[in-house]
């Protein structure tokens, strides 16, 4: 992977909804940005991390903690709610991922940013950041709120074959296919493979 190359992509017109949409539920609404906004979102920021090992590039997810919340026991990528004090995203993304995998800042080289999405069931307006290692790393979890950190190849979601479907019981819900990435015993699913169905698309350089 040609780093300089794919910062140039990020920083063009990205594939946007009709990259994301590949990966998200039948259910999901289709809200422009200005019907977004009418539901006073909260804003979030969140890292995808690219970790250059000797056998090839990873990405690393958070297997969130079993909780009350709508996105209890899910596979995420590290981040959070932007703090007031926060300059930009960018900054929340790595502040949060800082608190939840140990990773300082300076440990990442930022390479830009995909296209923000709105998460309606916790009413989040998150922005990806899109970052990798400089070099190598041990990580630690944030033991309250991170199960397990998770590391899976990138050439996994390279391989088209490799987007699946399962079944999905939402909290209070009935179950529900949707559409997700089924690596060894991890799902990824929602808000998540959303967000890397475009990086997908970036990498590939490909048309819609």
């Amino acid at each position: 992977m040609d780093i300089s190359d794919l910062k140039a992509r990020l920083a063009r017109p990205l594939p946007g909804k009709e990259a994301q949409f590949l990966m998200a539920p039948g259910y999901r609404p289709d809200y422009t940005d200005e019907e977004v906004m009418k539901f006073n979102p909260r804003i979030g920021g969140v890292l995808l991390l690219i970790n250059p090992v000797p056998e090839g590039y990873k990405v690393i997810f958070t297997l969130r903690k079993e909780y009350s919340g709508t996105h209890s026991g899910q596979m995420s990528f590290p981040g959070g709610k932007k703090e007031e004090g926060d300059p930009d995203i960018t900054y929340t993304a790595l502040r949060e991922t800082q608190e939840e995998i140990g990773v300082e800042p300076a440990a990442v080289q930022v390479l830009g940013h995909l296209t923000h999405l709105y998460i309606p069931p916790s009413n989040f307006l998150v922005y990806p950041t899109v970052g990798i290692l400089s070099g190598p790393f041990n990580f630690t979890k944030h033991e309250y709120e991170v199960e397990e950190i998770v590391e899976i190849p990138l050439s996994f979601f390279m391989n088209d074959e490799n987007r699946a479907t399962t079944r999905i019981k939402l909290i209070g819900k009935a179950e529900v296919e949707v559409p997700a990435y089924l690596y060894d015993k991890y799902v990824i699913w929602g808000a998540t493979a959303i967000m890397m169905s475009e990086f997908v698309f970036v990498l590939q350089n490909r048309p819609i």
